[in-house]
């Protein structure tokens, strides 16, 4: 007597993602680069500013997203220790729970999500100062309170058929595993400017420390794409997002001019979300 299959809605969810990654001319490895603010999260630190007002510079503060509006405006300026806010731990906790709270998330945090229920390659490029250990300790807080039971088992599932060193691990070593193989980059620190033997700036312009951020994530990510269980892949996909727009056609032209170039193997996507979209720019070779 043939028995009925039932496949619950998520399975069917899964099992269509499963068959997207895995098409006919075979599997492609997807990972993915995000900003933080304005892009996963919105989150409510103020920038420290003074705004030229009546024929006087009087102080103000602003946010994340009015910085990127502002940042070249000659009525605005830096007010001094501008981004504290930006590299104190408890300050970055603090406001992290407020937006989880508030729910206020952006534009990427849905794929974002989803890029660690797959257990797919991730890092952070953000223009923040913290130490790296505090983006990763973000990152519990947004798993231990967004996440339900169910997508926390797929990611656990994933993570084991992706990583064989987390075959007998308990949950909680599993996903340390995954979380420790992220890349963590607050371009405006210490740690990164001794890490790239550049000088240490602010977070005022952060392109060029995106750029070499990013250059050296998509090097990993072809790197480690051969030490993965599931490593018969023959194709390779890289995407950045970021909401500010000084950063992402900073980005697309340096794909365009050379990374495309360096990297001919890898497919390049960059997701614009400035102004609270989802705009999708595919860089094509040539």
């Amino acid at each position: 007597m043939k028995q009925k299959i039932i496949i619950s809605e998520r399975q069917v969810k899964w099992l269509s993602k499963l068959l997207e990654q895995n098409n006919e001319e075979g599997k492609t490895l997807r990972a993915y680069s995000f900003d933080w603010d304005d892009n996963i999260v919105n989150m409510p630190t103020l920038i420290r500013m003074v705004k030229y007002e009546n024929g006087k510079w009087v102080p103000t503060q602003v946010s994340t997203e009015e910085f990127s509006k502002v940042r070249n405006d000659k009525n605005y300026k830096l007010d001094d220790d501008a981004f504290y806010n930006f590299r104190e731990e408890k300050e970055f906790i603090k406001d992290l729970k407020k937006a989880i709270k508030n729910e206020s998330f952006a534009p990427s945090f849905d794929k974002f999500k989803e890029a660690l229920i797959y257990a797919n390659p991730v890092s952070i490029i953000t223009a923040r100062g913290h130490q790296p250990i505090t983006l990763r300790k973000g990152m519990d807080l947004i798993i231990s309170r967004t996440f339900n039971e169910e997508e926390l088992s797929d990611m656990l599932t994933n993570i084991q058929q992706t990583y064989p060193e987390t075959k007998y691990l308990t949950p909680d070593k599993t996903l340390e595993v995954y979380l420790d193989s992220i890349e963590y980059h607050p371009v405006s620190s210490i740690e990164f400017a001794d890490k790239f033997g550049i000088e240490h700036t602010s977070a005022v312009n952060p392109e060029e420390n995106k750029k070499l951020a990013f250059r050296s994530y998509v090097g990993k990510v072809i790197d480690g794409a051969n030490k993965m269980v599931n490593s018969k892949y023959n194709k390779l996909s890289i995407g950045f997002s970021d909401d500010d727009l000084g950063n992402v056609n900073a980005m697309v032209n340096y794909i365009k001019d050379e990374l495309q170039y360096e990297f001919p193997e890898m497919s390049f996507i960059v997701y614009d979300t400035s102004e609270g979209g989802y705009g999708k720019i595919i860089i094509k070779k040539g």
